[in-house]
C-alpha cells in the first residue's frame, strides 16, 4: 500500500505540466499567425462631399461590405443615394464639393425602359371605368402628379394624354393638371364601330406626358402614334350591353324591395320594384312609404293588373310626407310550375326628385319602408326598413383618394417622430369633372399593425408602435354609398442597427501630442507646485486614434398572408444609411474612453473597453450596440498618401433596383499647374497596425502640416476654407511641380524628439517627369536608412500618391534634420518623463480577471508545495525487500480476520522442530508457556513478518491482522547460519504495539524490554 502511495505521490506534481504547456503552445502559435496573418490595408476614396439638394426624403445606400465601392480611390469616390420622392416640384441637384471646389449637377429623370425617354414626373393613373358600353362610351382616366408640391403657376405642370388601341383603330385625348390638386381626368369616347352586337372586345390604354402649349384647354395637338414611349395603364371592355345596376334588400321573408343603385340627380323620375314569392297567399298587401321634403311618391303600378289592384293615398306633414299604397287580389293565381321561393315582379312604384335639392352638392335622402299583410309574422309587423336615395347633380362615377407617395419608409421606430402621408378625396363625374370631399369621410385601416389612417381621414401615418412592414397593405374609404381603397408599401427597419467602425480598437499614435491637459491628470494638490506649474506649460496630452462611425440598418417588407419570406428595399444585400436620423440618440456608454464627435467621428480619450449603443426614442430599449476598445498600445504613422485635388469631376447615372436609386461619382482633377492656381490636398494616414484614416477625420488644429518645394518661391500657403490643406501655385513649368508634405505634431507640442515630422511624402502638381535609371549608391553613412523610431520619435518616409515616390529632391532638406536631431540628443532622453502621463485606470473586468489570475496562481502554488512536501516526508521510507533488490516486485498486502486463539493454532502448525537461536528469534513464551511467534519453515517462501497476538484470559476477541508476504532474499547474511529460516521482522506496528506483545509475552522488566525492542530494531 505503501509503495503504491508512494508511486501516485511523485506522479501527482506532474501531472498538471502537460496540458498547461499544451495551452501556452497553442496561445503562442495562435500569436505568431495572428501576427503574420495582418488584414491588408482598407479601402480608401476622396473625402469629397456628396449631398441632394430639393429632396426632402432621400437615404445615402450601400451594399453590404461594399463600402466604399470597388472602384473608389484615393482620388475618387462613389455614392449611391435612394430618393423617395424622385419627383420633387423641382429637379433634385447633387452637389460635390471639396472646398475650395465644388460641382454640381441635375439629378437625371428615371427611364422605366431602356427604350423609352426619360420622364420628369411621378404620375399615377387609375382608370375609372372598368367596362363601357354603346349607351355610355366613354372611358375615363384620372392622372394624378406624386410627390412634393409643385411651384405655382400656369405654365409649369405637364399634360397627360391617353391612347387608346383596338383593332378596329385608334383615339387620343388630353387633359392638363389642375394646379389645386395636381390632377386630371381624360374622358375618351370610343367609335361606334368599336363594339360588337354579340361579343366583348378590348381596348388598350396608354398614356404619355407633353408640355403644356398655348390653346384651348393648354394642351398642343400630340402624336398620334406614341410609339413606344407610352407608359400603360391599363384595358377596358367594350361590351354590347350594360345591364342596369340594381340593389335588393329583403322587406321580409316574403316581400323583397329592389332600388337602383346609382346616384340620382334633381328633376329625374326613377322608380322602385316590389318582388314576392310564389308561395305568397295574403290577399291583402299594405305599404306605407315615408319620404322627406324634396322627394314625391308620384305612382303605384301593379306589375300584373290582372291579378292585383292599388290605390294610393298622400298624407303630407310639416317634415314628412307619407303614401299609403293598399293592393287588393283580383283574381286567382293560375297554376305555376316555378318554384314557391322565386321571386316575381309585384309593384312598381315611382319617385320624383324635385330640381336645386341637392344645392350643388350630393345629399342623401332617406325613404322608410313598412310592410303590413295578413299572415305576416308578429315580430315582422313592426320592421321598418330605411332605404337613401344619393342625389346630386353631378353623375358621379368614382370616388379616388390620392396620395403623395405609394410607399413609406418607416423610419418612427428610429426617431420618434411620426411619418405621415397626405390623403385628398375627389369624386370623378361623368363630364370628367374633379371635386374633393372633405366631410362625412369614413376610413379604416386593414392591417393597423403595419399603416394607421388619421381620425380625419386626410393621411396615412406610422407612429413607431408598428411590428412590421408589408406591400400592399389597403387602407378603405367610403363617402356616402360610393367606396375606394388605397394601397400602400411600408417598409419597416429589421433590428438592430448595425453600427459600423473604420477601426474598432483606438491606439496611441506615437511621437503625437496635441494641446489640452492629460486626460486623468493629477490634482494640484497631489504634486508638488513647480512641477505643476512646468506641465502646465507644456500642456499637451496623447493623441489616440479616430474612427468614422455610420449606422446602417435593412428596410423590408412581410408578406400580407403571414409568411416568412420578406421583400427587401433595393435588395437582402442593401442596408440605409440612417446615421442622420439616429446620431442625435447614439452615445458612448463610457464617456470617460471615448466620445462622438458629431454623431459621426469616435474619439478615444484614455484606455478601456466600452461600447456605443443608440436607444429607442419610444422605449428607451438599445436599438443597437457595437463594442470598442482604446489601448495604451502605440502605433506609428508609417506615411502620408496624398492626392492634390485642382478641381472636381461629377457623373451620375440611374440605377435600376428602385425607380430613386441614383449613383454619383467624383474624382479629382489634376493637370500642370497654371499661375495662382489653387490646389487642395487630400491627405490619408497609414498607420502601423495596418490601418488608415483620412486627415478630416482628426482636428483641423492638432494637425501640423508643412508644404515645401524644391523652390521655396513656386507655392505659398493658401487661405484656409475647410480644407485640411491648401497651397497656392505662384509659377508654373511645363513639368510637373513636386510638393513634399510632412506631417508633425502641432507647433506648442514639438519638443525634442516630436520635432521631427511623423511621416512625409512627395506627390507631383501634374504628370511626373519620366523615371530614370536610379545610380549605384554608396554604403557610406550619408545613404544610411531613414532614422528609427527610437532615435526619432516617428518614421519618415517619402511616398507619392500620384507619381510614386522622389529620393533626391529633398537630400538636402534631409541632411539638415539629421543636425538637428543630432542637438536635440540629450533632450530626448527626458522627453517622455516631461509629459504628463495618464494613469491607467482599472475596470471591473479587469479587476475580475486579475482576481481569478490570482486564484488560479494560488491554487498552482498550493498544490505544487504540497507535492514537494509529501515526497520530501516519504522519499526515505523503503519497503525491506525493495531495499535489497529493487527490481523485485512489489509485496502484496493482506488483511487477516480471524481470533486469537486461531492465529495462535495457526503460528503453532508453522512452527519447525527446535526453538529458534539468535537475535531473529523471539523465544519469549506466556505464562502458560505457549509460543506465541515462531519462525517459519525453512524452504518456504513467505513468512509472517508482523504477526500481533494477544490473549486476554476469560474470552476470545475477533481481531483484523496485517500479515505482508514478500519474497526471501537473495542472499543470506554472514553472521546468520545457512539453514536460517527468513522471517520479516514487524514493520507496520508500532512500539506501544510491540511493548503491550512482548508484555504478554512475560517481559515486564524495563531492561528486558529495552533490550527486546532494540534487537528489533535491529533486526529490521
Amino acid at each position: 500500500m505503501r509503495a503504491g502511495m508512494e508511486g501516485r505521490a511523485a506522479a501527482a506534481p506532474r501531472g498538471p505540466c502537460g496540458p498547461w504547456l499544451c495551452l501556452l503552445v497553442a496561445l503562442a502559435l495562435d500569436v505568431v499567425r495572428v501576427d503574420g496573418d495582418q488584414d491588408p490595408l482598407g479601402p480608401v476614396y476622396l473625402p469629397a462631399a456628396l449631398e441632394l439638394l430639393d429632396a426632402p426624403e432621400h437615404f445615402r445606400v450601400q451594399q453590404v461590405g461594399r463600402y466604399p465601392p470597388a472602384n473608389s480611390s484615393l482620388g475618387s469616390r462613389s455614392e449611391t443615394f435612394l430618393l423617395l420622392q424622385p419627383w420633387p416640384r423641382a429637379q433634385p441637384l447633387l452637389r460635390a464639393s471639396y472646398p475650395p471646389f465644388a460641382t454640381q449637377q441635375v439629378v437625371p429623370p428615371r427611364v422605366t425602359e431602356p427604350h423609352q425617354k426619360p420622364v420628369p414626373w411621378d404620375v399615377r393613373a387609375v382608370s375609372v371605368e372598368v367596362a363601357v358600353t354603346p349607351a355610355e362610351p366613354h372611358a375615363r382616366v384620372l392622372f394624378h402628379l406624386k410627390g412634393q408640391d409643385w411651384l405655382p403657376g400656369p405654365g409649369n405642370l405637364p399634360c397627360a394624354r391617353l391612347h387608346a388601341t383596338h383593332p378596329a383603330g385608334t383615339a387620343h385625348r388630353a387633359c392638363r393638371f389642375q394646379t389645386s390638386l395636381g390632377a386630371c381626368v381624360v374622358e375618351l369616347e370610343f367609335p361606334p364601330h368599336w363594339f360588337s352586337q354579340d361579343s366583348t372586345t378590348r381596348a388598350e390604354l396608354a398614356y404619355t406626358l407633353e408640355p403644356a402649349a398655348e390653346g384651348p384647354g393648354g394642351c398642343g395637338p400630340g402624336e398620334e402614334d406614341p410609339g413606344g414611349q407610352a407608359l400603360p395603364v391599363g384595358s377596358v371592355e367594350l361590351r354590347p350591353a350594360d345591364p342596369p345596376q340594381y340593389q335588393e334588400v329583403p322587406l321580409d321573408e316574403a316581400v323583397t324591395l329592389r332600388v337602383p343603385d346609382v346616384p340620382v340627380r334633381p328633376g329625374q323620375l326613377f322608380s322602385a320594384t316590389l318582388l314576392l314569392r310564389h308561395n305568397f297567399t295574403a290577399s291583402v298587401l299594405t305599404l306605407r312609404i315615408k319620404v322627406k321634403k324634396g322627394l314625391h311618391v308620384t305612382a303605384a303600378r301593379p306589375a300584373q293588373p290582372t291579378l292585383w289592384t292599388s290605390k294610393l293615398d298622400r298624407f303630407k306633414g310639416s317634415k314628412h310626407h307619407t303614401t299609403l299604397i293598399t293592393c287588393h287580389r283580383a283574381g286567382p293565381t293560375g297554376p305555376d310550375s316555378s318554384s314557391p321561393l322565386e321571386l316575381s315582379e309585384f309593384l312598381w312604384v315611382d319617385f320624383l326628385v324635385d330640381n336645386g335639392t341637392s344645392g350643388g352638392m350630393a345629399v342623401t335622402r332617406p325613404v322608410t319602408w313598412q310592410l303590413e299583410y295578413p299572415g305576416q309574422a308578429p315580430e315582422a309587423e313592426k320592421d321598418k326598413m330605411v332605404w337613401e336615395i344619393l342625389v346630386s347633380e353631378r353623375d358621379i362615377r368614382a370616388l379616388i383618394p390620392l396620395a403623395k407617395a405609394e410607399e413609406l419608409v418607416n423610419t418612427a421606430p428610429l426617431t420618434g417622430v411620426p411619418r405621415r402621408v397626405p390623403v385628398r378625396l375627389v369624386t370623378v363625374d361623368s363630364e370628367g369633372a374633379l371635386v374633393e370631399v372633405t366631410e362625412h369621410i369614413g376610413c379604416e385601416s386593414a392591417n393597423a399593425q403595419v399603416l394607421q389612417v388619421s381620425e380625419a381621414c386626410d393621411a396615412v401615418f406610422v407612429a413607431g408602435k408598428e411590428s412590421r412592414g408589408a406591400r400592399g397593405v389597403r387602407v378603405d374609404f367610403w363617402w356616402r354609398r360610393l367606396r375606394a381603397s388605397l394601397r400602400l408599401t411600408v417598409w419597416a427597419p429589421l433590428l438592430p442597427l448595425r453600427i459600423e467602425l473604420t477601426d474598432t480598437t483606438l491606439e496611441q499614435v506615437r511621437g503625437w501630442r496635441v494641446p489640452g491637459p492629460a486626460e486623468g491628470a493629477l490634482e494640484p494638490e497631489a504634486v508638488v507646485a513647480g512641477e505643476e506649474a512646468e506641465r502646465r506649460a507644456r500642456g499637451c496630452r496623447l493623441q489616440y486614434q479616430r474612427a468614422g462611425v455610420r449606422f446602417l440598418v435593412p428596410f423590408a417588407a412581410h408578406p400580407l398572408d403571414g409568411g416568412r419570406r420578406l421583400t427587401h428595399l433595393l435588395g437582402p444585400d442593401w442596408l440605409l444609411d440612417v446615421s442622420h436620423l439616429v446620431a442625435p440618440h447614439a452615445r458612448v456608454q463610457d464617456p470617460r474612453v471615448a466620445s462622438l464627435e458629431g454623431g459621426r467621428v469616435l474619439v478615444g480619450l484614455e484606455p478601456g473597453i466600452t461600447s456605443i449603443e443608440v436607444r429607442s426614442p419610444l422605449s428607451d430599449s438599445i436599438l443597437g450596440e457595437q463594442a470598442l476598445a482604446v489601448t495604451d498600445d502605440k502605433v506609428s504613422v508609417l506615411e502620408l498618401r496624398v492626392q492634390p485635388v485642382m478641381g472636381l469631376s461629377l457623373a451620375l447615372s440611374r440605377g435600376t433596383a428602385h425607380p430613386g436609386e441614383v449613383t454619383a461619382t467624383c474624382w479629382a482633377q489634376s493637370a500642370p499647374p497654371i499661375p495662382n492656381q489653387e490646389v487642395a490636398l487630400s491627405l490619408w494616414l497609414s498607420f502601423s497596425d495596418h490601418t488608415l484614416a483620412p486627415a478630416e477625420l482628426y482636428n483641423r488644429h492638432d494637425l501640423g502640416l508643412s508644404v515645401s518645394a524644391e523652390e521655396p518661391s513656386a507655392v505659398l500657403p493658401a487661405k484656409e476654407r475647410g480644407a485640411q490643406l491648401g497651397v497656392v501655385v505662384s509659377g508654373a513649368g511645363t513639368e510637373g511641380l513636386p510638393l513634399h508634405v510632412s506631417l508633425h505634431p502641432p507647433e506648442p507640442c514639438r519638443r525634442g524628439r516630436h520635432r521631427v515630422p511623423l511621416a512625409s511624402s512627395t506627390t507631383w502638381l501634374g504628370l511626373p517627369p519620366a523615371p530614370t535609371p536610379a545610380p549605384a549608391l554608396p554604403s557610406g553613412p550619408a545613404w544610411s536608412s531613414p532614422a528609427t523610431e527610437e532615435s526619432t520619435g516617428g518614421e519618415e518616409r517619402v511616398a507619392g500618391s500620384v507619381g510614386g515616390s522622389v529620393r533626391g529632391k529633398f537630400e538636402r532638406a534631409e541632411e539638415e534634420a539629421g543636425k538637428e536631431e543630432e542637438t536635440e540628443a540629450t533632450e530626448e532622453e527626458g522627453e517622455e518623463e516631461e509629459m504628463v502621463p495618464a494613469p491607467k485606470r482599472v475596470t471591473d473586468l479587469e479587476l475580475g480577471m486579475y482576481a481569478l489570475l490570482g486564484i488560479f496562481c494560488l491554487a498552482i502554488l498550493i498544490f505544487l508545495v504540497n507535492g514537494v512536501v509529501f515526497v520530501l516526508r516519504y522519499q526515505r521510507k523503503e519497503p525491506p525487500d525493495s531495499a535489497t533488490d529493487p527490481a523485485s516486485p512489489q509485496p502484496h498486502n493482506w488483511v487477516w480476520l480471524g481470533t486469537d486463539q486461531e492465529e495462535l493454532s495457526r503460528q503453532l502448525n508453522r512452527q519447525s522442530p527446535g526453538p529458534l537461536k539468535g537475535e531473529r528469534g523471539c523465544p519469549c513464551e506466556s505464562g502458560g508457556g505457549e509460543t506465541l511467534l515462531a519462525p517459519a519453515p525453512t524452504g518456504s517462501t513467505t513468512s509472517s513478518s508482523s504477526t500481533l497476538a494477544r490473549k486476554e484470559a476469560g474470552g476470545r476477541r475477533k481481531r483484523v491482522e496485517f500479515v505482508t508476504f514478500a519474497p526471501a532474499p537473495p542472499a543470506q547474511l554472514p553472521e546468520e547460519p545457512a539453514g536460517a529460516p527468513a522471517v520479516q521482522s514487524i514493520l507496520v506496528a508500532g512500539e506501544e504495539d510491540i511493548r503491550w506483545v512482548c508484555e504478554d509475552m512475560g517481559l515486564k522488566d524495563p531492561e528486558e524490554l529495552r533490550s527486546y525492542m532494540e534487537r528489533i530494531r535491529g533486526s529490521s
